[in-house]
């Protein structure tokens, strides 16, 4: 594997120093990895792969990418690739990780993590045995109004918080949906897909471990094998309590916040806002906006393999994410309350590995 020593802000970068990055999979949201990258001092995209030839081809030509390979498998064989991207269907999360892991490459994951936790607990062995970084792609951890609104969480301007709604809901555009996403037998479904976001930014926010999950999950709005709607309540191990709520919705309007409320006020962001609750009015609060959706994601976890530190949304972060998902189907099932098989013990960390100081991750 090529060494790389480049910081991620230097002015000038020598070609031995990059860092390389392959991609696995050229379908929509590899874009925005691309996209990213290139915002980036210290790392680019060296070479793609994918089954078939017209998006490598076209990728290459778009993006200035020297190779292009037919299979991961002979990407992962590239000794020049220090890193790889796998943008493929949430059913092969687990595999090109783990294969990826064993052939001494850093992984950045796409979202959900996979299908199940024995997968989850496959990858994150996968990479601690080999040494590698293995970080998640669960991207509201780095948008400009998310991270100013940790930013005022950790300074605790609203104090702790007292509860928290986390909402996605969107169009599932059920008739350009592929079918491995309204299948829930392939990790398909509004839960998986977009319900690990809303997930993941409420336990985030909340500060703590979740302990328990009672959740109402179905299929209200379209003829598939999966579900496109959940409201999940969620216990975390501070003694708070917040809700996630996922629509995949067949006629309706878009809605994406996450709301707080403190002990000294309120707050509440979307992709493009953040406002902060005191003295009974809302007031908008100025954010940084990245110069692409994915900078800081890349950004960060370019960080992580630069200074040898734990990732944000890293394997452990990101297989107990997908625990609440899976407890709140189980719950949605049984119409009970599920624990969390760490119970009211709190899980910690394995790695062995610093933490950066910038990334207000709990």
């Amino acid at each position: 594997m090529a060494h790389w020593r480049g910081g991620l802000d230097e002015a000038a970068v020598q070609e031995a120093d990059m860092l390389k990055v392959g991609i696995v999979g050229l379908g929509g949201i590899s874009r925005s990895h691309l996209q990213a990258i290139a915002t980036l001092d210290g790392v680019e995209v060296a070479a793609v792969a994918d089954l078939l030839a017209e998006p490598r081809t076209r990728i290459m030509r778009e993006y200035g990418v020297a190779k292009g390979y037919a299979s991961h498998t002979e990407l992962l064989a590239d000794d020049e690739i220090d890193a790889v991207a796998i943008t493929l269907g949430h059913q092969l999360h687990h595999r090109l990780t783990v294969d990826a892991c064993r052939a001494g490459k850093h992984v950045m994951v796409e979202k959900p993590m996979a299908l199940d936790l024995r997968q989850c607990d496959e990858m994150v062995a996968a990479a601690e045995e080999s040494g590698v970084k293995l970080m998640v792609g669960l991207t509201q951890h780095f948008g400009g109004p998310a991270m100013k609104a940790k930013e005022i969480l950790d300074a605790g301007e609203i104090g702790p918080l007292v509860t928290a709604v986390s909402y996605m809901c969107k169009n599932w555009n059920y008739a350009g949906r592929r079918p491995q996403y309204r299948s829930r037998f392939h990790g398909g479904g509004m839960w998986m897909t977009n319900g690990v976001h809303v997930v993941d930014r409420l336990t985030w926010v909340m500060a703590s471990q979740a302990v328990s999950v009672s959740a109402a999950i179905g299929t209200r709005a379209h003829y598939q094998a999966a579900d496109d709607t959940s409201t999940v309540f969620i216990r975390y191990k501070n003694g708070a309590a917040g809700i996630a709520i996922a629509v995949a919705y067949a006629d309706g309007a878009p809605l994406h916040d996450c709301v707080m409320y403190g002990t000294r006020g309120s707050l509440r962001f979307s992709g493009d806002s953040l406002q902060i609750g005191k003295d009974d009015e809302w007031t908008d609060v100025p954010f940084p906006v990245p110069p692409a959706g994915m900078t800081e994601q890349w950004r960060a976890f370019v960080e992580a393999i630069r200074l040898d530190i734990e990732p944000p949304a890293h394997g452990q972060w990101a297989r107990h994410v997908m625990e609440i998902l899976f407890a709140a189907e189980e719950s949605a099932l049984t119409g009970r309350e599920v624990a969390l098989s760490a119970g009211p013990a709190w899980e910690t960390q394995s790695a062995g590995a610093p933490v950066s100081t910038r990334h207000g991750w709990i």
